[in-house]
């Protein structure tokens, strides 16, 4: 009996320990899912404390004191965005930046993100980030396509981007257009220049199409010219001329016609203007019809002839050009160190200081033009831009054209050139001398230069 009573109780006890042993795992099961849940927020969290966690980042670039001001004031807006960003300004003047850039990437103490041009490219490129790697951050589709390859990009990576630009365009005073008879939507090539400034001329005696001081008539006049022939630049990378001697004489007899038809402004006359042709009498009488300049000329032009209607179009072309000799230079930017922890921060600060609208009324031009045609239409909506800057960039911008090497604009290279074509307009040397004269010394101080 007492064993029967035994067997009972086990059955009993072992039924009430299975019960136990459910309740528990059932117990333990509802615990499961709100510690899940408990976890998921708790990755969630994560992610906000990682996109609010204070960041601090250096920001290093040179230029004067009006470029600091602005720069500082868009570097505290950027901070009232992110509260969480903390950017250190680390500012200079020109002289010196690179060498202490170039110092402190070897000593890995470089900043965050800098200002950079791509003369230090070579030297530098190590050193710095391939931003294709930060494409989502940065939009570069408001940059054109020529501007982020042949000066932000090296050996396959996109290691600035360019925050301003120019180019040289035809700048017109259309009253005088009209007053001619010449329409509105003419497009000018170098033929057609000549042509049209004879016969303008011969109207009205005080009247010039154009004018031009030496700088002017050298590089947007000669070496556009020959450019759009040798389909080259005005200097090879192996230190040898991009024209040979028969180009640069068709060139110089373009040159010598363009005075002798009297479409351009005697050189007597407007050599007194170099830099400053704004101030020629002629162009604030409306006696000159076009310029060809830089589109960041375009104010000063206008504020001399304030009651004239001011206009750009397409830089000069003859049909069958290979390229346009008018590169878009856009030669300084923004680059990111990538010694950097914070890279994606710095990304992200790049593209408010390159594309964002209130960073665009804060910089204005402090670094010339702005490459983004974002930013360059938040400043004409605002008013701080004129209109007709965005459309010559835009025109030279859509041709195709060959980027300028550093060796390109050697000052000595110039003064060569120069020289012969002031003798050649005041009849002292004919187009071939000239030439002869030009390519000897051009050759020999590229020689010069090769060899230091």
């Amino acid at each position: 009996m007492f064993q029967r009573k035994l067997h009972h109780l086990s059955k009993m006890f072992i039924l009430m320990l299975s019960i136990l042993f459910i309740l528990s795992a059932c117990s333990a099961g509802s615990k499961q899912e709100p510690a899940a849940s408990s976890a998921s927020a708790g990755a969630g969290s994560d992610k906000a404390a990682s996109d609010n966690k204070p960041v601090t980042l250096r920001f290093a670039w040179w230029g004067n004191d009006a470029r600091h001001k602005a720069t500082l004031a868009a570097i505290d807006a950027y901070m009232k965005q992110h509260p969480n960003v903390k950017i250190e300004g680390e500012y200079m003047g020109f002289d010196g930046f690179n060498k202490k850039l170039a110092t402190q990437f070897a000593g890995r103490t470089a900043p965050d993100l800098f200002q950079f041009t791509y003369e230090w490219s070579v030297e530098m490129s190590e050193f710095m980030v391939d931003l294709n790697s930060l494409s989502n951050l940065i939009d570069m589709k408001q940059i054109p396509d020529a501007a982020l390859k042949d000066y932000g990009s090296y050996k396959g990576k996109q290691i600035m981007i360019p925050s301003g630009m120019f180019a040289a365009t035809t700048i017109l005073n259309e009253d005088f257009m009209q007053k001619h008879g010449i329409p509105a939507d003419t497009v000018w090539t170098w033929d057609k220049l000549i042509e049209t400034g004879k016969k303008v001329h011969e109207q009205d005696k005080n009247a010039y199409l154009l004018t031009a001081d030496i700088d002017v008539i050298n590089k947007l006049i000669l070496q556009p010219y020959i450019m759009q022939k040798t389909g080259k630049g005005w200097v090879n990378d192996d230190f040898t001329p991009g024209f040979d001697k028969a180009q640069l004489t068709d060139g110089l007899t373009y040159l010598s016609n363009l005075y002798k038809s009297g479409a351009i402004e005697p050189f007597g006359d407007s050599t007194a203007f170099v830099g400053k042709m704004e101030q020629n009498p002629k162009w604030v009488k409306g006696e000159i019809g076009l310029l060809l300049d830089y589109v960041q000329a375009i104010d000063k032009y206008k504020q001399a002839v304030p009651t004239a209607k001011i206009g750009v179009s397409a830089f000069p072309e003859n049909s069958g050009a290979v390229q346009s000799g008018n590169a878009t230079v856009a030669g300084t930017g923004f680059a990111i160190s990538k010694d950097s922890a914070n890279k994606e921060e710095a990304a992200k600060f790049i593209n408010y200081l390159v594309n964002d609208k209130e960073a665009a009324l804060l910089l204005t031009t402090q670094r010339g033009i702005p490459a983004s045609s974002a930013a360059r239409k938040a400043l004409e909506e605002s008013g701080k831009l004129d209109a007709n800057i965005s459309k010559g960039l835009e025109l030279a911008s859509a041709k195709k054209t060959i980027s300028p090497n550093v060796v390109s604009t050697n000052a000595e290279l110039a003064q060569v050139v120069k020289d012969s074509i002031q003798k050649l307009i005041y009849n002292q040397l004919t187009p071939d001398q000239a030439a002869n004269q030009i390519y000897t010394g051009f050759t020999s101080k590229l020689q010069e230069m090769k060899a230091k």
